[in-house]
């Protein structure tokens, strides 16, 4: 039986040993796992300073046509998506009641002609009796008067024959600039008044033409800087199409306190018509070289709610966070400031699982 005891008591006990050393096993294994992440060093050097921005086009001028009187729309001269220059007729309005009133407005013109000249011949002869004694003062003052009068009467219709011939005028509806005709609003045969908010028809102006687009504000002094040295070039590309060369043409005298950024516009002779007003287009504006500039993969920049930052590999293998502000992106790298040094090795892949402190296994 004693025997049989200790044999008992010695297996319990290392029962319980075994037990223990598996607790403090599975103890250690409850902390964080490393993650799985890759690397690559942080650099100094001159980069090109190219910023890229997404830009809208816009037409250089946009003329929305609208009739200065009411009238039948008779005859249009234009084919809709037609290429037109200043001056050249786009639609007659139907011009009889306006030359109607023109003949009425020259009808009372001639008529108090008429009288006027009545009018300075009577007073005229007046002024020679009055002084003969032949009639009274009165009734020459009264002659007076009339042909006063008419001559005010005489003006009044020149200018009212004026104003209908101008009317008339404006039956024939011009371009007021050159450029491309959109889609017609108001077809042949409709009635249009002077009145009216809507345009008949808009013209674009395609070449040149603008697009506009937005930069931070950061650039702004470097942005001046080179416009103040000559000529700045800024290239853009629609999606699926061929880069355009224009130059860099606007600074917007005001910074968008919302947005941080500042706007600007290019102007490109658009002579093949590959930009189109509204469409959406890749901006690239050189501004010479950042000199020994800090660098990293654009992979290892991530994007808060209020600032960027990375995750640096420590030397004691865990995750570090760094806040950073990225100045521009060149070639798949982001030119940034803040607490980076030359050679630490910035994670570029694997940080969705990471946080500062987090141990890491770095894979190549």
């Amino acid at each position: 039986m004693r025997v049989w005891y200790r044999i008992s008591f010695c297996l319990s006990l290392l029962a319980v040993l075994i037990l223990s050393a598996c607790s403090d096993d599975e103890g250690k294994r409850s902390g964080p796992s490393p993650a799985p992440v890759r690397v690559q060093a942080a650099e100094r050097g001159d980069v090109p300073r190219l910023l890229h921005a997404v830009g809208n086009v816009k037409a250089s001028a946009s003329v929305g046509v609208k009739p200065r009187v009411t009238g039948e729309i008779l005859k249009l001269h234009f084919i809709e998506g037609q290429d037109v220059r200043e001056g050249d007729p786009l639609i007659t309005i139907d011009p009889r009641p306006f030359e109607a009133a023109l003949r009425e407005k020259r009808g009372l013109l001639a008529k108090s002609e008429a009288q006027l000249n009545k009018a300075v011949d009577d007073a005229r002869r007046y002024r020679r009796l009055v002084g003969g004694g032949y009639v009274s003062r009165e009734a020459f003052e009264q002659t007076a008067t009339e042909a006063a009068a008419l001559r005010a009467t005489v003006q009044s219709d020149r200018a009212a024959v004026e104003s209908a011939a101008l009317d008339l005028s404006y039956c024939t509806v011009t371009a007021p600039i050159g450029g491309r005709v959109g889609a017609l609003k108001v077809d042949r045969g409709n009635m249009v008044k002077n009145t009216d908010d809507t345009p008949v028809v808009t013209i674009d102006t395609l070449a040149p033409i603008y697009v506009n687009f937005s930069v931070p504000e950061a650039h702004l002094p470097v942005i001046l800087e080179r416009m103040g040295q000559g000529d700045v070039p800024v290239q853009a590309t629609p999606t699926g199409g061929q880069p355009e060369t224009g130059l860099l043409t606007l600074v917007d005298n005001t910074v968008d306190v919302s947005t941080g950024t500042i706007r600007l516009r290019a102007s490109f002779a658009n002579e093949a018509r590959r930009l189109w007003p509204g469409l959406f287009v890749n901006v690239e504006l050189p501004l010479g070289m950042a000199q020994n500039a800090m660098s990293v993969s654009s992979r290892a920049v991530l994007t808060g709610r209020d600032e960027s930052y990375l995750y640096v590999a420590g030397q004691d293998g865990r995750a570090q966070y760094r806040r950073v502000k990225v100045l521009f992106e060149h070639a798949g790298r982001s030119v940034l400031e803040g607490e980076l040094t030359p050679g630490e090795l910035v994670v570029v892949e694997g940080q969705v699982r990471l946080a500062p402190g987090l141990p890491l296994d770095i894979r190549k």
